[in-house]
């Protein structure tokens, strides 16, 4: 059996100063949640009987946070804030208009993280602001779903779905205990039905935290759940990678990068370093280039520049240990 040394990060990426790239990582759920990977407007209107009630019995509440969740899906979001501080005026508890706020306060949050780091990687005073500003927005976005948690029915889809997001948030703040807490709420929760998004999270509190075979058997369940579901199987392949499953880390990430709607920038990294452990050289600098070119500027980009620098260094033979 061949044994697999290790790749650590390159040097120019330990040199970033605030960068952290599972934190960065983190951008996915937040993609995943507002952009409709994982809560997609279909399913948000199949589910919405369980937000308010049928038309003729609909509060004002109810109609304004209609209109919002409209606005909100066709990218309207200053409309959409408006409509729900009329739904909130009208009812300060409405469950469905505190969670669509938080939507709103993770969103501006990951806009402005891909402007700080996605975009141009920004390494300046200006930019620990910013992060700060990120972090605040982050905040709001938990107190909007604790208040939407408590404005729901216990067994309501709205509540799972509200515990889930507060998972999120406590992945973006290496909260990990809370976010499985959080996860576990979701799953327990009667009439959720997207319980596959909730296992990813679960797992990657358990990898987080480095219960690895814990957070392998969560993730293998959200893929079971739902194999289109890119975030898990990016997951899933980190975890193999780290667990020195090398192929099965291969594997699992090409299906991501074969997904045409999992743009995941990272995914590219994982699969340059599953291969330049393998041996195959070649490929991995075919990956750290690829990473590279779909944000160039990102700090994301910073770090498979660096691993690109490794893998053209390295002889294909010496990479690939006899035995």
């Amino acid at each position: 059996m061949r044994s697999e040394a290790p790749l650590s990060a390159p040097a120019p990426f330990r040199r970033l100063r605030a960068l952290d790239w599972r934190r960065w990582a983190l951008g996915l759920p937040l993609l995943a949640l507002t952009a409709g990977c994982a809560h997609s407007r279909e399913q948000e209107e199949k589910e919405a009987k369980g937000f308010y009630p049928e038309e003729g019995d609909e509060t004002p509440a109810d109609k304004h946070y209609k209109v919002a969740l409209g606005s909100f899906h066709n990218g309207l979001f200053d409309d959409a804030r408006i409509q729900l501080q009329r739904a909130l005026s009208s009812n300060e508890e409405h469950g469905p208009s505190h969670y669509l706020e938080g939507l709103l306060y993770l969103r501006e949050g990951k806009t402005m993280l891909d402007a700080v780091e996605g975009e141009m990687c920004l390494q300046d005073a200006s930019a620990d602001l910013q992060r700060d500003r990120i972090d605040d927005l982050h905040s709001q976005a938990r107190g909007a779903f604790v208040k939407s948690v408590d404005g729901f029915d216990d067994r309501a889809a709205g509540r799972g779905r509200a515990f889930n997001s507060l998972s999120v948030v406590s992945l973006y703040f290496h909260e990990y205990d809370r976010a499985a807490e959080e996860a576990e709420k979701a799953l327990s929760t009667d009439f959720y039905s997207e319980r596959f998004s909730a296992l990813a999270n679960l797992g990657w509190a358990y990898y987080q935290r480095g219960d690895r075979v814990e957070a392998m058997t969560e993730l293998r369940q959200s893929i079971l759940l739902n194999p289109d579901f890119c975030v898990a199987r990016y997951r899933l392949a980190q975890v193999y990678l780290d667990f020195e499953m090398t192929q099965e880390a291969l594997e699992e990430v090409q299906r991501v990068l074969a997904n045409e709607r999992c743009p995941i920038q990272d995914a590219r990294r994982v699969e340059g370093v599953a291969r330049l452990r393998l041996g195959d050289t070649e490929g991995a600098s075919q990956s750290f280039e690829a990473c590279i070119a779909m944000a160039p500027r990102s700090c994301l980009a910073d770090e498979c520049e660096g691993y690109l620098e490794l893998a053209q260094g390295v002889p294909a033979a010496a990479s690939t240990p006899a035995g």
